[in-house]
């Protein structure tokens, strides 16, 4: 029977904006005015057969094939564990409600997933989708063992469960264009440079009637930017401008919004990012050279390694008048609880934090999700990133964003809309000010909701 949790959950995130698989995705506060009934305990356990065909476990991700590395990491799974397989199911997109709504299939089919993407906690939380991993962080022996951040543990936690995993642990940095910097006698900034400093290399690389420009037109020279300069400037405790209990916007702060009039007027004011027209027709990409920087995951570091035919570098996000941080673009990974075999999932779980398993997935850009001294040397030899800054980037103090109620009510910052406030200079008042003013007053009543206050 298909679980009405997830069909009601699914009726108010699927139009939500997706990014891509990689990427941070928008999550929701699910408001039903329907019954919704509790989701139940367990289902049983299929155990692993001794003999015959192993259990196939059924793993729900974002859109895409996959690819050579990861079926490298899906056969090393079955190596490890001989009584299971994986099979991924991948959704139409990235975003949480296409997950939900491949899950939902699924289990309307009568062939519930067993393993899925997890992009924000709240709304698996609020309606029991997941099974508690609490009590196996001490009784599985590799669960136990694993160095994970206690920050990005405790942003899968919901009500005291630790109801999901890190699948990711990817920090953005600012690739640059040596070549561009060179030519305009401007040597590799330091690993401490200073927002200052960016702003002002990219106004004097800028030339239009050349077509270079300092920054890049992507959403993460926006949202990235953004979040980690209220963090530096001292102006908000959290990410994306949130206060120290993920309460409250600081967007409605003085402080805060100099910051984001500050971001404004790069495209305002020094004109050193191209206009969508201008990117359009003159190909003004960080890949073709025309660019100095350019804010990104490391994930698109093998996709610069292959096409950048140009001397670059990667830097840390710069510091700010209180302190310098990185942004981890931590995700999620969770065992449903419909699942039939959920002992198989948690071991998939675990595996994930196996050292083999991640240096699989070093193969495909990604960074450990462990504090494994063997793990962080491992990835300067990647052929992706060895003889690179890459280890600086992570020497800073590095934080990751932490779950929102009510985030739907809050800034998007993946909304067009938003980015092109300071993409081309529009007005920023009912993107960003208004909005926060708004979610500041309706927050507290979606936490009493949940019985989170």
């Amino acid at each position: 029977m298909l679980n009405k949790k997830i069909s009601l959950l699914l009726l108010s995130v699927l139009t939500l904006s997706a990014c891509s698989q990689n990427g941070p995705t928008t999550a929701t506060n699910a408001n039903s005015t329907e019954p919704s009934p509790t989701a139940g305990a367990v289902a049983s356990t299929t155990p692993a057969p001794t003999t015959g065909e192993p259990v196939t476990l059924t793993y729900v991700r974002g859109a895409g094939d996959v690819g050579e590395v990861e079926q490298k990491y899906l056969d090393l799974f079955a190596q490890m564990n001989p009584g299971y397989k994986i099979k991924i199911e991948p959704a139409k997109g990235g975003g949480l409600g296409d997950v939900l709504e491949k899950a939902a299939a699924l289990q309307a089919a009568g062939t519930p997933a067993d393993i899925a993407w997890v992009q924000d906690i709240i709304p698996f939380g609020k309606d029991d989708l997941l099974l508690d991993l609490t009590p196996y962080m001490q009784s599985d022996p590799i669960l136990s063992a694993a160095k994970i951040p206690a920050g990005s543990l405790k942003g899968l936690q919901y009500k005291g469960k630790q109801l999901g995993l890190p699948r990711a642990e990817n920090p953005m940095v600012i690739f640059v264009n040596k070549d561009l910097l060179a030519k305009n006698g401007i040597d590799m900034p330091k690993n401490d440079w200073t927002w200052s400093d960016y702003r002002e290399i990219a106004k004097k690389v800028t030339k239009p009637s050349e077509s270079e420009y300092g920054v890049g037109y992507g959403p993460f020279n926006i949202n990235t930017v953004a979040s980690a300069l209220g963090v530096s400037n001292g102006s908000a405790a959290n990410l994306n401008f949130m206060d120290a209990e993920f309460k409250q916007s600081t967007l409605t702060t003085p402080e805060a919004r100099k910051d984001i009039e500050w971001l404004a007027d790069f495209s305002r004011v020094d004109g050193s990012r191209a206009t969508w027209e201008k990117t359009q027709k003159e190909g003004i990409e960080w890949n073709s050279g025309k660019v100095a920087f350019e804010v990104h995951g490391v994930w698109e570091g093998k996709n610069v390694r292959k096409n950048a035919q140009f001397n670059w570098d990667v830097l840390p996000l710069p510091k700010g008048k209180v302190k310098q941080v990185g942004i981890n673009i931590a995700t999620g990974i969770g065992a449903l609880k419909a699942s039939k075999n959920p002992e198989g999932a948690v071991k998939f779980l675990a595996f994930m934090h196996t050292m083999e398993a991640q240096k699989v997935m070093m193969e495909n850009g990604d960074f450990p999700i462990t504090e494994d001294e063997e793990l962080k040397q491992a990835v300067l030899e990647t052929p992706i990133w060895k003889g690179t800054n890459i280890s600086a980037v992570t020497d800073v103090e590095m934080m990751a964003g932490g779950p929102i109620v009510g985030s739907d009510q809050n800034i998007d910052w993946w909304n067009g809309e938003i980015l092109d406030a300071f993409r081309e200079g529009k007005d920023l008042n009912k993107a960003i000010f208004e909005q926060a003013q708004h979610y500041n007053e309706v927050a507290p009543g979606l936490r009493k909701e949940l019985g989170l206050e």
